[in-house]
This record gives structure tokens, C-alpha cells and sequence, in this order.
């Protein structure tokens, strides 16, 4: 199985989209931010926008004060998602600055008392997405995974990384692995995925069968057909040009035309990220304003007839420096 993991600013409505129509199996939104939810931040729509569509999705919460957690978990548990994740791995430093995703790790006892919180108050299925706590030995990991299983947690997901190494360095799979063979709920594997041959590592290297894409599927949501056909799936010039227009119309829908002319600047640059596109094609996306703008931006990139032919290279071996 092959989930899509909750990357800010990243995986709203229209990217899970593009991966729904690869063959994506599972889905999370954005981290919501507990006091952004009870507040009613304008963002949340956007964050929690969920289509008809989508077959299966996990709304991904994000706090560390308990009394805006306690608040924040009731209204979750009543929206139209399939399970409620909370997260203790993200590294962002905005977020571990509030003293929660990652930074929960560091006070392993009040992340156990936020999770003993949500465990009480939600109905639905409920997860927990968290980083190693040590990269050499996996006790450390272990002993924590088996609390959180101990509260009634459904499933974990583990990014193979110190919070402190962000995504740099290799994935320590032998403590995932430790606690895949410690717990008897689900362990969804995460860390370096960006194509099929990186996953298949995973995969072998900790033994799960759940595996969760991050930054592999930005830009590439292709990513999800590869990895469910067991070969590399390249694109074509003309379909990468097709899902840039879908994608960028998926976001004027959800954001307004000004907005999504503005977030989908950095969508256009990963769609062309590691393919050879020429820069000068490039320099004008960064100006982009209007619906109008980008049908000229559009135009030219689609006039790289050579694009084809330089297409030709791994996934892994181009995109994971994105």
C-alpha cells in the first residue's frame, strides 16, 4: 500500500488529485493546526477541503497545549475523514517553534499525555505519524512505539530520520524494522522514497508492507503508477503539460485565480524539476499573476519539442532533490 504523507503546502485538494489518478491508495491533508481549527483560521477550508472523489482520507492535526487539543479533537471527530493522525514528526521549524510536531519528541511524556487526550476523545480510527529517536538504537523508538500502541493508538507511521537531519542522510531501517516486529498494529514506513527502487529498499530494509511518499510525489504524482506497476513510469512532454493545467485549474477552483497563481508557481517549477527543461522557461513562472500569464508560460514550455527525448532518465536518480 502506498499513502501519500500530509506535506505543508503540498498536498491539498488538487495535488491529492493528481496522485488519486495514478493509482495513490491512501491520502492525508495538510497539517491543521489545533488553535488555527477552534479559531476558524480562514486557511482551514482550504487545508480540510475534501472531493467527492476521494475514496479515503486522514485529516492530520497538529498542537502540543492539551487544553486546544481538547477542543480541537471533538470537531474532527465529526468531519468527513476516514481516520484523524496526529502528527509528532514533522521538522518545519514553524511547527516544532510551537513546540509540536517533532518537537513533541523531545518531552516523550507530555506527547504520551496528548495522545492518551485524543485517544479518549476521538471515535474514529487514530493514528500517530513520529520520527526515530535514535538512529543507532532502536530501543529507544521501540519503547515508545509500544506506550503509544498501549493507549490505543491504530497505526503508526515512522520517518526513518532524526527531527534534527530534517531529510538529510540515510534512513536508519533497521529501527523501523524493530518496531514493525515490536507492535501488532500497522507500521507505515517513511523516508527517501522517489521511486521504485528507493521503495523497494524500504520496503525490504523494515519489512513493512504500508510505505507513505512525501517529497518523492511532488511534481511527480507518476510516482504512485510506478511504484504500483514495479517499473519506473517516465511521462511524456505532452502529459506533464496536461497535468500542469489540470493541477494549476484545480487550484484556481479552490483558492481563487490570485492565490493559485501564486502557490502554483512553485507546482509548475517541481512538475519540471529534473527533466531538463531549459531555465529560460523557467524565469517567467516566478512573475506569474494571472490565469493569462500562465496560458503564455504554458505555451512555451509546451514548445520544447526536444523535451521528449530527455525524459528518458530514473526517478530516482533525478527527482530526489526536490
Amino acid at each position: 500500500m502506498y499513502v501519500l504523507a500530509p506535506l505543508a503546502g503540498y498536498t491539498d485538494l488538487p495535488f491529492r488529485r493528481m496522485c488519486w489518478k495514478q493509482g495513490m491508495d491512501q491520502a492525508y491533508t495538510a497539517l491543521i493546526d489545533a488553535g488555527a481549527l477552534i479559531f476558524g483560521n480562514p486557511e482551514n477550508s482550504h487545508i480540510l477541503a475534501r472531493g467527492d472523489d476521494e475514496p479515503w482520507l486522514g485529516v492530520q492535526l497538529m498542537g502540543s497545549r492539551l487544553d486546544l487539543l481538547e477542543k480541537a479533537a471533538p470537531m474532527l471527530d465529526v468531519m468527513d475523514y476516514d481516520c484523524v493522525d496526529f502528527n509528532m514528526g514533522c521538522p518545519v521549524r514553524k511547527v516544532v517553534q510551537r513546540n509540536a510536531g517533532a518537537a513533541l519528541l523531545k518531552t516523550p511524556e507530555h506527547a504520551l499525555e496528548c495522545v492518551r487526550l485524543l485517544r479518549d476523545l476521538i471515535h474514529k480510527p487514530f493514528s500517530v505519524k513520529i520520527r526515530i529517536l535514535d538512529d543507532r538504537d532502536p530501543e529507544p523508538t521501540v519503547r515508545f512505539c509500544e506506550k503509544l500502541e498501549s493507549l490505543g493508538v491504530d497505526a503508526i507511521a515512522i520517518h526513518g530520520r532524526l527531527a534534527c537531519r530534517v531529510y538529510s542522510g540515510p534512513v536508519a531501517m533497521d529501527v523501523i524494522k524493530a518496531v514493525r516486529g515490536a507492535l501488532h498494529i500497522p507500521v507505515t514506513a517513511n523516508g527517501g522514497i522517489f521511486g521504485v527502487r528507493s521503495a523497494k529498499a524500504l520496503q525490504d530494509g523494515t519489512g513493512c508492507k504500508r510505505l507513505m511518499v512525501a517529497r518523492g510525489a511532488i511534481g511527480n504524482p507518476w510516482i504512485f503508477k510506478s511504484l504500483a506497476d514495479g517499473t519506473e513510469y517516465i511521462p511524456t512532454h505532452g502529459e506533464i503539460c496536461d497535468a500542469i493545467r489540470e493541477h494549476l485549474a484545480g487550484m484556481v477552483d479552490l483558492y481563487g485565480e490570485q492565490q493559485a497563481m501564486v502557490d502554483g508557481r512553485k507546482i509548475i517549477l517541481a512538475y519540471m524539476r529534473g527533466r531538463g527543461y531549459h531555465r529560460a522557461l523557467k524565469n517567467p513562472i516566478c512573475k506569474m499573476v494571472s490565469w493569462n500569464d500562465f496560458e503564455q508560460i504554458l505555451a512555451s514550455i509546451a514548445t520544447d519539442k526536444a523535451a521528449d527525448e530527455r525524459l528518458g532518465i530514473s526517478a530516482d536518480a533525478t527527482l530526489q532533490d526536490v
